[in-house]
């Protein structure tokens, strides 16, 4: 898991750039249309790989519980079904999201054995679908750490803290201090008289 987040955190940096320089692509274009009534060269070509590029963040979306979720029924489960709801969706998504990594390495590989190049800019175009390729390798082995992660969960009696979390790994998100730091406020809230009673309650 360790690897996956400094991997995850890796494409999210890769990602801001990607978007930075499309966004400035984008800005740049329309600029040298309005004033000089003429196109960048290869900019279309260049807005496709960027996009391309931009799906490096999947893993650290899944690792943020950013992933676009619809719980109108599974918000009115008790906790540990909603537990048992996330690992069935997970599986699914884990199944998914490793066919298109596996379809997007045999396209690589093709690409490369074919010599495709991307005419404007003149760019090979195998290096980004190898990029997109692994980049959706990573977020197919997130997905199964957290799918592990939700089965121990279950298997020890803790859904109740599990379903509280949802799919989001805090140490990716706070940092291991901070998650350190917010366990042991929580430990302390909990052994007060007012955390007892509550727990009482």
């Amino acid at each position: 898991m360790k690897i996956i987040r400094g991997i995850s955190r890796f494409f999210t940096w890769l990602c801001m750039g990607f978007i930075a320089a499309l966004m400035l692509l984008m800005v740049a274009e329309v600029l040298d249309r309005a004033i000089f009534n003429r196109s960048i060269m290869g900019a279309t070509e260049w807005a496709q790989v960027l996009l391309l590029c931009n799906m490096t963040a999947l893993s650290a979306a899944i690792l943020s519980n950013r992933q676009i979720k619809i719980d109108v029924l599974t918000s009115k489960l008790g906790p540990k079904a909603q537990v048992i709801m996330d690992i069935i969706v997970l599986t699914l998504s884990f199944l998914a999201i490793a066919f298109i990594s596996w379809q997007q390495y045999f396209y690589a590989l093709k690409s490369l054995k074919n010599q495709v190049f991307y005419i404007t800019i003149g760019l090979p175009q195998w290096p980004f679908v190898a990029m997109f390729a692994f980049a959706y390798a990573v977020g197919a082995l997130t997905t199964l750490s957290l799918i592990i992660r939700k089965v121990a969960a279950l298997a020890t009696g803790r859904w109740e803290e599990e379903a509280k979390l949802e799919d989001m790994d805090p140490i990716f998100v706070f940092g291991k201090g901070k998650n350190a730091e917010m366990l042991s406020k929580k430990d302390e809230a909990s052994d007060s008289p007012e955390g007892k009673k509550e727990e009482e309650k």
